[in-house]
């Protein structure tokens, strides 16, 4: 990231900036106000570190200016001196948050790790709103994984050899395939998907190849099967692995053969279209045990390519989210909490994908008048290892959650009036009404 970092104590700026720059980022140091508000005139970040105290101008005002570029800049203040009312005015003019002198460089680092997830989601959803497509990506994030598939997707578009695509339920399998097709010179033609494990295999021939008026009894009227649906175009074997043996042995025939014959047929069919299958199970072991045809299976794995879980490419969940946001909130009404996009990136999906945006939709249906999404709205009533493994949450978590109790029960005790509520907590009515904002929490006005 493009980073600006502003400490009047020169001391101080130097190993700060060297830790930033070790973890890659590009770094830009100054020491007072005014040079930092001159360079945010013809400049622009993506994270602003700065101090609350600089002389000739305060952190506030330079905040104040980053996040008035396009896009904002993420922001962290430092302080030596550390009040409620100073963190309650950084996090209100937008911080991310801040860090109270001396602090391990460690709580830098991470809290930039933080901000460079936000800014890829960020960056996401304002290239999808800009008109910006995904599906032909095939699979969104920059990992090492997802460039990868996206070189196989490219390598397979090219070419007109069936292609297998394997992967655990959610990771993307259809979407990779529609990729494949819309990359190639196929991509006006049909692209037919087979829901292989649906269709019951008493039907299964006839949906597949389709049949002539009369072929048996109830085939009032002709009809077109998938094969012929695909025309030039792709046909697509979602749970290929689900298919019956009789019909891996037809299909294998029409793979061979290129032609196939509808049912009460006198003549056979061209067969053109281009094939693609997705397995969620390990074919090779199916093979072992008899359940799939080997010489199937070597036809279908042409072009062979593996979509990795979600858990192994934690670092793409930014920029997922960014995908689904702009999907499911074109409006621009959310925006996740940095502590919980990072603990969503602890917790390792099981669902893949999908699981992942049904859990944004669901956050987003709970979360009632909160705009902030916070972990409570991703995972409600789960226990505190829902986000974390080794089940343990960080201290400013713990500490969050316990503000937000106290305030409840400050609340309902006072009959929802802010000021005695405030009193109660010990706390000014600015600094309770900042931190109800923060913690999504709602209330009646005094």
């Amino acid at each position: 990231m493009e980073v600006l970092l502003v400490e009047d104590e020169k001391a101080l700026a130097a190993p700060l900036a060297d830790c930033l720059r070790e973890a890659g980022h590009h770094v830009t140091v100054l020491h007072e106000g005014p040079a930092a508000l001159a360079w945010l005139s013809e400049n622009t970040c993506e994270l602003l570190v700065t101090d609350v105290r600089l002389p000739g101008a305060d952190g506030i005002q330079v905040l104040e200016r980053a996040r008035k570029q396009d896009p904002p800049a993420i922001c962290l203040v430092m302080t030596g001196y550390a009040t409620v009312e100073q963190a309650v005015e950084a996090m209100k003019c937008g911080a991310l948050s801040y860090l109270q002198k001396p602090f391990p460089t460690e709580a830098l680092l991470g809290l930039a790790r933080q901000a460079g997830e936000l800014s890829a989601m960020r960056d996401e959803i304002r290239r999808l709103r800009a008109g910006g497509g995904s599906e032909g990506k095939g699979l969104t994030g920059g990992s090492a994984q997802v460039r990868e598939v996206q070189s196989r997707i490219a390598a397979a578009a090219a070419s007109t050899a069936a292609v297998l695509i394997s992967g655990a339920s959610g990771t993307g399998k259809e979407r990779v395939a529609r990729a494949i097709h819309r990359s190639s010179e196929r991509a006006e033609a049909s692209f037919v998907p087979v829901a292989c494990a649906a269709i019951p295999e008493n039907l299964l021939e006839g949906e597949l190849f389709g049949f002539r008026k009369g072929a048996f009894t109830g085939a009032d009227a002709s009809h077109e099967g998938l094969l012929a649906q695909a025309g030039e175009g792709t046909l697509f074997l979602d749970d290929v692995e689900d298919l019956p043996l009789e019909a891996q042995a037809k299909l294998l025939r029409v793979l061979q053969e290129r032609e196939y014959t509808p049912l009460g047929s006198p003549r056979a069919q061209p067969f053109p279209a281009a094939v693609g299958a997705a397995s969620k199970v390990d074919l090779v072991e199916r093979v072992k045990n008899e359940s799939f045809r080997e010489d199937l299976y070597y036809r279908l794995n042409v072009v062979p390519l593996h979509i990795p879980p979600l858990r192994e490419r934690a670092g793409d969940i930014p920029m997922l989210l960014g995908e689904f946001l702009a999907r499911h909130d074109p409006e621009g009404r959310y925006r996740i909490a940095g502590d919980t996009l990072r603990r969503l990136g602890q917790y390792e999906w099981p669902g893949n994908v999908r699981e992942l945006e049904n859990s944004l939709r669901r956050a987003m249906a709970l979360s009632g008048r909160a705009r902030v999404l916070r972990d409570e709205h991703f995972f409600p009533g789960g226990p505190a290892g829902d986000l974390r493994s080794e089940g343990v949450l960080p201290l400013r978590e713990i500490v969050r959650r316990a503000e937000a109790e106290a305030i409840r029960k400050a609340m309902a005790a006072t009959g929802g009036r802010k000021l005695k509520a405030a009193e109660l907590l010990g706390i000014s009515r600015k600094v309770m009404w900042q931190k109800m904002k923060d913690l999504g929490l709602s209330g009646d006005s005094d």
